[in-house]
């Protein structure tokens, strides 16, 4: 199966200051989105997201490096036609309604006029603008202009939706429609790919992600193999008698994270598990919970960007070359 996006050696220099300074914005991006999966794209402001994404939907040419659409060069026009896209700061005409935006938009993709009224009622259903559907643009506030975005990326009903920040300007209950649509649609076998600030929604909506920091590729990977990565060590909740202390026994060398009345809990290394749970049995206590320590995304982002101190847990399972 061809994949949905492709990047090879991607990269963007811009010319910048009086001194017109070649000033890399991305480097070197090598990626593959394979249909069906949703990918987050993490990184700071500046940090070559949007780059990407303008690269991809032929709004800027690359420096060096080739992106592909479901096999077809980016550049060309033919390769879009499977794309539904979200801008960073969508814009429309404000003296349009809704409805006449996505009247005006199926017009210039030339979908059939039935089908444009069907998708116009259905998609503004699904992005809560139902009872908005007859008012100027102009009265919309961010979060409604956002969810418009949404609903006109969607109107062609394509395969794949790439996605700028499409959670920014949302309230906790806008992030939640988003969230659900981006579920519904991947239940659909449809392609995500979208880039945020909000860490935590890669971490409950993706399949992968992808790290830029400064304009370089620094983690591609399964959130699986981000938030577990091969080697970490476990987290272990006992339950022991009430004179047992923690400097007792085969749990003394260990880190005690916390403890409350009767339950402790360690973090202990993999290879420890048997011969810790012998001597908690021994000890006339029991094992609780045991389970890998988690890191988050912010964590593996924090270390790669170089504003938190890497630990030995906190090595990659998969890095960029």
């Amino acid at each position: 199966m061809t994949s949905a996006i492709t990047t090879s050696r991607l990269s963007k220099s811009y010319k910048k200051g009086v001194r017109r300074q070649q000033v890399a914005a991305l480097a070197n991006l090598d990626i593959e989105v394979q249909q069906g999966e949703v990918f987050g794209f993490i990184g700071s402001n500046g940090a070559g997201k949007s780059t990407t994404i303008k690269i991809l939907m032929g709004l800027i040419k690359p420096t060096d490096g080739q992106a592909w659409l479901f096999g077809q060069q980016a550049s060309a026009p033919a390769a879009r036609a499977r794309v539904g896209y979200l801008s960073e700061h969508p814009h429309f005409y404000d003296f349009l309604t809704p409805v006449e935006l996505l009247r005006l938009l199926g017009a210039m993709r030339q979908m059939p006029q039935q089908d444009i009224r069907q998708q116009t009622e259905k998609l503004l259903g699904l992005v809560s603008l139902s009872e908005a559907a007859d008012r100027k643009i102009r009265g919309f506030s961010k979060g409604m202009v956002q969810r418009l975005g949404i609903a006109a990326a969607l109107l062609d009903d394509p395969d794949l939706l790439i996605l700028d920040e499409p959670m920014s300007g949302l309230d906790p209950l806008g992030r939640h429609l988003v969230a659900t649509i981006i579920r519904d649609l991947q239940q659909q076998g449809k392609t995500i790919f979208f880039s945020t600030h909000i860490i935590p929604d890669i971490e409950t909506l993706c399949d992968r992600v992808g790290i830029l920091v400064r304009g370089q590729q620094k983690y591609v990977g399964s959130i699986q193999e981000a938030l577990y990565p091969a080697g970490n060590r476990f987290e272990i909740t006992v339950r022991m008698p009430e004179q047992w202390r923690p400097e007792q026994g085969i749990l003394a060398p260990h880190h005690l994270l916390w403890h409350k009345e009767s339950l402790y809990k360690f973090e202990i290394a993999e290879t420890d598990i048997s011969s810790i749970a012998q001597g908690v049995i021994a000890s006339n206590g029991s094992i609780v919970t045991l389970e890998p320590k988690r890191r988050s995304l912010e964590e593996l982002f924090l270390d790669l960007s170089g504003h938190s101190e890497p630990t030995t847990e906190r090595t990659l399972a998969s890095p960029a070359p």
